[in-house]
């Protein structure tokens, strides 16, 4: 019994980690490809390792992917590991993004308002000088 609580006390379990992409619902990196060998006159093919990220997200417990994923030239580029910082990030900067949005709409809506009061003010001033300046600008032409 001892035999038994040693070697699953040496077998360190590995911890969840979630990484996410940049590019959204699909991306797959491949991790070991796909290889069609001839072996004695005959194809044999042997399976590789895609990892598909599903709506932007892979979560793995698997030490050999994480590993894979952690070393690979991809990371930080294409994807990364989801941790509490890069989550408070993102909360925050969508929250910024968000204040951002709603001063420029709110400024906009100020404009607008300004364009319309303009408006109606310089029509009925404008239209009080058409009629004016058409009185002045009737001359009367010789008809040739």
């Amino acid at each position: 019994m001892a035999k038994n609580q040693a070697s699953t006390a040496e077998k360190p379990k590995t911890k969840s980690k979630r990484y996410a992409t940049r590019y959204g619902q699909h991306y797959a990196i491949v991790m070991i490809p796909t290889v069609t060998e001839i072996i004695n006159g005959m194809a044999v093919t042997r399976p590789g390792k895609t990892i598909e990220f599903k709506n932007g997200i892979y979560e793995t417990k698997d030490s050999a992917e994480q590993d894979f994923l952690d070393n690979s030239p991809f990371v930080g580029i294409d994807y990364q590991e989801v941790t509490k910082a890069v989550t408070s990030a993102l909360e925050a900067k969508s929250l910024s993004e968000k204040e951002s949005e709603l001063k420029e709409k709110e400024e906009d809506l100020k404009r607008r308002e300004m364009a319309l009061k303009g408006k109606e003010e310089g029509s009925d001033s404008s239209a009080g000088k058409e009629n004016k300046t058409e009185g002045k600008t009737k001359k009367k032409e010789p008809k040739f």
